[in-house]
């Protein structure tokens, strides 16, 4: 296949979305100062920084110092300029990426506090992105999503700007949603050594892969099992943090290359199921107390009221919506809205919608998910972050839905309301006992227990 060829079916999506893409004409180089690039964060930033963009344009270099990459990351003690070069090739095997320095026409994302035209730091839950020098302080935790964040809404911004001057200062946290600093001291540290026990994923495509890929530059515990039907394709490539140009060459399942990204990073017993859920054998012969969190990163052949009928545990998961937005959604069994509360089965008018386009595919007569990659990036961030704080004490801390705006039309903003029960939604008839009976033994189980008369 030609490159022209590769990179129409790569950015598909994109056109589909946006009806643009970056301009390759011009490179993003990205500076990775001494200091932040010698922290857990910084290197969170600059990694999550070379996945994002060598997915959006194939014209990235890099300016970072020579050394060794930190634990708790995967990759601890791989060099960093190795890890930069050889996941930007293995997502674009055509792109021109370099290391190197700054040269004439190059647009700079100056990663860390000083200031800059274009200033990307992030540290603990704090983001900032903006032409000034960074107010957050360095965190003392291994927390990477602010770090992460603060690259994620560059990258919207950078997009929604069309390559001219960063606006700003944009300033947020993903501990409680908003655009204020939270301190280590006034936020309760989440427990890196935490087991997770065992996580779901149902729906292993942009979104999901995205929440995986977060989740693990923080934690490897849990045990996880994939469920998707479909193979990667390469207009997957520009949505998925862990999607390969050789997965997509190969015609190899999304689980199948999801179960080799994680255990690549020391993951083990992945158990794959490549059917859908309705069809899964694993699903239906579930046990109570298993699965201790589902990801319901799926929207088809009604698979959230397949998973509403099943008495779930806590589900956390990741959408993107039609209007340049990516949200948490969360759903606490027996306390919160359900799933089918905000995505009615076979209504034609769903309380939110994922991002579709009006094309159709002539073969099968669906429509086609169509989003951007910062989007689905976002969406798999924030619901990782929620993961991550199940273990803190004091959980839940904010809604259970939370959006990222990143239209370019108005600044980045995060806004976070609850969802609405639906009064003739199967939440409202179900069996408790028997809801009860099913997920008592999970890890998140108390989040749901009814509270004594002492408490």
């Amino acid at each position: 296949m030609t490159g022209s060829s590769w990179y129409r079916l790569r950015n598909d999506r994109s056109i589909r979305y946006a009806g643009r893409t970056l301009s390759p004409d011009r490179p993003i180089l990205l500076r990775l100062n001494t200091d932040y690039g010698s922290r857990y964060d910084g290197q969170v930033a600059v990694i999550v920084a070379a996945n994002l963009l060598a997915r959006m344009t194939p014209s990235v270099a890099f300016s970072v110092p020579d050394i060794e990459i930190v634990k708790p990351l995967p990759w601890a003690g791989m060099k960093l300029h190795d890890l930069l070069m050889t996941s930007s090739f293995a997502a674009d095997p055509g792109g021109c990426f370099s290391l190197r320095g700054i040269n004439d026409g190059d647009y700079v994302l100056s990663l860390g506090r000083e200031f800059s035209p274009a200033t990307v730091h992030g540290s603990g839950w704090n983001a900032f992105i903006g032409p000034h020098a960074s107010p957050v302080p360095d965190s003392a935790q291994p927390n990477p999503v602010g770090a992460a964040l603060a690259v994620v809404v560059a990258a919207a911004r950078l997009f929604a700007l069309q390559l001219q001057p960063m606006d700003g200062p944009h300033l947020m946290n993903a501990f409680d949603w908003s655009g204020a600093i939270v301190l280590d001291n006034a936020a309760p540290a989440f427990d890196r050594d935490a087991n997770h026990g065992t996580i779901w994923t149902v729906g292993v495509g942009s979104v999901g892969t995205a929440v995986l890929y977060f989740l693990t530059l923080a934690t490897r515990r849990f045990l996880p099992a994939l469920f998707d039907m479909k193979g990667v394709e390469i207009h997957n490539l520009d949505r998925s943090p862990i999607f390969t140009a050789s997965n997509a060459e190969a015609q190899i399942s999304k689980v199948e290359a999801t179960k080799i990204y994680l255990e690549s990073i020391g993951i083990k017993d992945v158990q794959c199921e490549p059917n859908p859920l309705d069809q899964s054998k694993v699903w239906s012969m579930r046990e109570a107390g298993t699965p201790d969190l589902v990801i319901a990163a799926a929207n088809e052949r009604d698979v959230r009221y397949i998973i509403e009928q099943s008495a779930p545990p806590l589900q956390i998961y990741g959408t993107t919506g039609a209007n340049w937005q990516a949200s948490l959604i969360r759903h606490i069994p027996m306390v919160e809205a359900c799933s089918c509360c905000l995505f009615p089965p076979r209504d034609p008018k769903p309380v939110i919608t994922c991002a579709t386009t009006t094309a159709i595919q002539p073969s099968i007569g669906k429509p086609i998910d169509a989003s951007l990659p910062f989007l689905s990036f976002a969406a798999g961030l924030m619901a990782a972050a929620e993961i991550l704080k199940t273990q803190m004490p004091g959980y839940p801390f904010t809604p259970n839905r939370t959006t990222l705006y990143t239209h370019p039309e108005a600044p980045p903003r995060l806004v976070s309301l609850p969802i609405s029960r639906r009064p003739e939604c199967l939440c409202a008839s179900r069996s408790s006992s028997v809801h009860a009976s099913m997920i008592s033994g999970t890890r998140l189980w108390h989040l749901s227990a009814p509270k004594s008369s002492g408490q």
